[in-house]
C-alpha cells in the first residue's frame, strides 16, 4: 500500500547491485505522454488496465529489462495478472511491506511527492481505489512480508536479513 516502505525496499535492493523497476515511474511516464487533461495518475491508471488488461503495467515495466538481469525488483505490484506477467520471466517471489494505516498516512503526507494527495480522507479513498485494483490479492498471497512499523533501521535490519536468506 502507498507510505508502507516500498520504496525503501527498493533502494536496499539497488545498493545491493540489483535492478529496480518501479512500475509507478513506468506508469508516470506514459502518463505524461497520454493523460487528458485534468486527468489524475490513478484514473489514467485504471483506463489503461480497462483498455489493455490489468497487467498492462507490468507488460510496459517488462520492456524496460535487458536480457542479461538475472534478478530483477518489481516495485508497486497492483494486481495478480502483473504477477502472471511477471512469472512468464521466471520464479517470482513476492515480498508485501505492510505498514498500519495511520503510520502510513502520516508519512504520505511528511512525503511531498508532486502527485501525492495531502488529505486523510484523500488518502484512504486512495487506498480504497488501490485495493479496487486488486492489491489485496497481492498482499495477501506474498511469499513473504515485513512489517515496518518501527524505525528506518529496524525495517532495513529486517530487510537485508530477508534478502540475504532469499540470495
Amino acid at each position: 500500500m502507498p507510505g508502507s516502505g516500498k520504496g525503501e525496499l527498493a533502494k536496499i535492493f539497488q545498493e545491493l547491485g540489483i535492478k529496480v523497476i518501479t512500475m509507478s515511474d513506468v506508469l508516470r511516464e506514459r502518463y505524461y505522454k497520454e493523460a487528458k487533461e485534468g486527468e489524475r495518475l490513478m484514473d489514467f491508471a485504471m483506463r489503461m488496465r480497462k483498455l489493455y488488461g490489468k497487467g498492462v503495467v507490468a507488460k510496459m515495466s517488462i520492456e524496460k529489462l535487458s536480457k542479461d538481469e538475472k534478478i530483477v525488483v518489481f516495485d508497486g505490484v497492483r494486481n495478480w495478472e502483473e504477477i502472471e506477467e511477471f512469472k512468464k520471466l521466471g520464479e517470482v517471489i513476492i515480498i508485501a511491506v505492510h505498514s498500519p494505516p495511520k503510520l502510513r498516512y502520516e508519512r504520505l503526507l511528511k512525503r511531498g511527492r508532486k502527485d501525492d494527495i495531502l488529505t486523510i480522507e484523500g488518502l484512504i479513498k486512495r487506498d480504497w481505489e488501490e485495493l479496487e485494483m486488486g492489491i489485496g490479492n497481492v498482499i495477501a498471497l506474498a511469499d513473504y512480508v515485513l512489517v515496518n512499523d518501527s524505525t528506518i533501521e529496524e525495517f532495513k535490519n529486517k530487510a537485508i536479513e530477508l534478502i540475504k536468506r532469499l540470495l
